[in-house]
């Protein structure tokens, strides 16, 4: 099967699942002073995904602190929408089809209808904004729930514990403006409306490989298979994915040097690969091992 650009939709569950017995992506990185837990995230979820493993659970018990990408209880919706308003919309009559081949308009068109969306509600969304809002609809249509998250489960879990510290990774306007100066928008946008048409089939892999702990399979889907038959796509992962991954490794390597423990919650493509931040704390010489 020809593989898309799904690393922007968000991992689903799509079959009835026994999640005490999933293996998922978790580390263990130990310094001299501390313990720093690795959990890759899937951020739209169901109730099949839980309970957890006793052996994440009691990890993030030990933890002092709650790291995560954004924390999502405290996003401004009205910044939200002045953010987008201000850069993530065109602006004097120009719209979406203004800026796109003629081939991506027609797949935005049909894509449209599937999706029961009115073009005029969405005419003025900057590619990758479209793309955050395509995907998130069809998410919602298919029955899943981002409050069922993994993150989300960690942040709701931290708040029953007044004594766990909540650290963000990212800011709103860091998050938003990948998008909105995402190189390439027409690309972008394309091979996204492919992925809403095959997210089926790619999203029970990408479920079925979190799930085993599958590290191989999981980054050859993610990463390895799109960047051989798209080799444009290289600089939007530079954007979306080793640009941010440097600057998460800095921060993590940061909190190996405290005192404390740390459970860290960022997307499951952030930690695997060559370029990911498990392989980036091995290279400063922690010790790693799969929880």
């Amino acid at each position: 099967m020809k593989k898309r650009l799904i690393f922007i939709l968000s991992f689903f569950v799509l079959t009835a699942v026994h999640a005490e017995n999933d293996k998922a992506f978790v580390w263990e990185v130990s310094s001299e002073s501390n313990t720093v837990y690795l959990m890759g995230s899937i951020h739209v979820a169901d109730n099949s995904f839980y309970p957890l493993r006793k052996e994440i659970e009691d990890a993030f018990n030990r933890s002092s602190h709650l790291v995560v990408e954004l924390d999502v209880n405290k996003i401004d919706h009205d910044a939200y929408n002045q953010i987008l308003l201000e850069k993530g919309s065109y602006k004097n009559g120009k719209t979406i089809e203004d800026v796109l081949s003629e081939e991506t308009w027609l797949q935005l068109r049909q894509s449209l209808k599937k999706l029961n969306i009115n073009y005029d509600a969405v005419k003025n969304y900057k590619p990758g904004i479209l793309v955050l809002t395509l995907s998130a609809i069809q998410v919602i249509q298919m029955g899943f729930d981002p409050a069922l998250g993994i993150d989300v489960y960690f942040l709701q879990k931290a708040t029953q514990q007044s004594e766990k510290k909540v650290v963000e990774l990212e800011t709103l306007q860091q998050q938003l403006d990948l998008f909105i100066d995402m190189p390439d928008g027409d690309l972008l946008l394309k091979e996204s409306l492919y992925s809403l048409d095959e997210s089926e089939s790619l999203m029970a892999d990408m479920v079925r490989y979190w799930k085993r702990g599958d590290e191989v399979k999981m980054n050859k889907l993610l990463f390895e298979d799109a960047l051989d038959e798209y080799p444009a796509f290289g600089e939007i992962y530079d954007e979306l994915f080793y640009e941010r991954n440097r600057q998460m490794t800095i921060k993590i390597d940061e909190m190996l040097k405290q005192q404390e423990d740390y459970f860290v919650v960022v997307g499951s493509g952030h930690l695997i690969g060559e370029k990911g931040i498990v392989n980036a704390l091995k290279e400063k010489g922690y010790k790693v091992k799969r929880l």
